[in-house]
């Protein structure tokens, strides 16, 4: 593989899971029967590996920062891999189908950064010529799991991370002979459709758009203070996106919930494949970069990510934005509920 993913990249061994769950007797965790690549080349493991579904982190808040949002989003994986280790290995969820390969840290190039003086306006493009190396090595990873057909779920990090695991997703499935375009339908706040004004966390998805990786595209639950009237002209006259607002939803009741799920499902899920964004700053009340007072509930959310994935054939799922605070795992537990739940598709 080339170079740069694994500058990055840092595979698990099984002492990396072990130390993490809380062994308890009488009881089986599921970090106990996870697998984990070991010393294994991680083509060598992907290639034996039964397991449906690869579990990776993604340790940044460069992206967040590149778009002048709060710090944070670098903590969320690390919130989330004890919860979800340490729930019980039972009949409602198969343990074989799940491996966790390890996770990006991209700490060295924050450092890097953060020792650049100037002005916030040179910072900004440093942060944002960086987001082009993150986008290179997720990309690179993405790829390697879809051309295996693996499911990648992906957790942390800020929302431009969604640009390459499309675009990895969408280069695999090329070399399948399947459209090198995929759908995606994002449960969030904001439409993340800013100007391709350097990369950051608010414009992925008009970078896959742009470059031909993204075909359609649903945004559902957007809040109508957050998107700017250039934005919203533009996307009401582009043939493959569409939106719900929350306003329209759980204000005026134009649609129930389940209506409005129906409506993102039907638009994305045909002859693509499909993949599903959850940016926590969608949900009321969480700790996040962009945390908000009304919003969807964490059952919402769950409802979403649990239709759309019975109802589209599934390329990945990416979890993002979530900030834990101090010792507080209500951020991790969540994201712990939402994996559960889209593993057991």
């Amino acid at each position: 593989m080339p170079d740069l993913m694994y500058q990055y990249f840092q595979p698990y061994k099984k002492s990396d899971i072990d130390a993490l769950i809380r062994v308890r007797s009488g009881e089986t965790k599921l970090g106990e029967l996870i697998v984990v690549p070991e010393e294994e080349p991680l083509r060598s493991f992907l290639e034996k590996t039964s397991a449906k579904f690869i579990l990776l982190g993604i340790a940044e808040d460069i992206g967040v920062l590149a778009n002048g949002g709060t710090a944070g989003t670098a903590r969320a994986w690390d919130s989330f891999l004890p919860s979800f280790l340490n729930i019980q290995a039972n009949d409602f969820i198969k343990d074989e189908t799940i491996a966790i390969i390890g996770d990006f840290s991209f700490e060295a190039l924050k450092e890097k950064i953060e020792r650049i003086s100037g002005s916030v306006e040179a910072r900004t493009e440093e942060y944002r010529r960086a987001v082009i190396t993150i986008d290179e090595a997720v990309s690179e990873l993405i790829q390697l799991l879809v051309e295996f057909k693996k499911i990648p779920v992906v957790v942390g990090g800020g929302h431009n991370n969604a640009y390459p695991i499309i675009k990895g997703t969408a280069l695999a499935l090329r070399a399948f002979g399947e459209p090198g375009t995929i759908n995606c339908v994002n449960l969030d706040a904001h439409i993340d459709y800013r100007p391709a004004e350097g990369r950051h966390s608010g414009n992925g998805f008009r970078y896959a758009r742009q470059e031909g990786f993204l075909l359609k595209y649903f945004a559902l639950g957007i809040h109508e203070n957050y998107i700017s009237d250039a934005v919203l002209k533009e996307v009401n006259e582009t043939a493959g996106i569409q939106f719900l607002t929350y306003e329209d939803i759980f204000l005026r009741h134009q649609k129930t919930w389940l209506q409005a799920l129906e409506e993102a499902g039907e638009f994305i899920r045909r002859d693509r494949y499909v993949g599903i964004e959850l940016d926590l700053d969608c949900i009321e009340n969480l700790p996040s970069s962009a945390a908000t007072p009304c919003g969807v509930s964490p059952r919402e959310a769950l409802q979403y990510i649990v239709h759309i994935s019975n109802h589209c054939t599934v390329a990945y799922l990416h979890i993002c934005e979530g900030i834990p605070s101090g010792n507080d795992g209500l951020v991790g537990k969540l994201i712990s509920y939402i994996v559960c739940n889209f593993v057991k598709i």
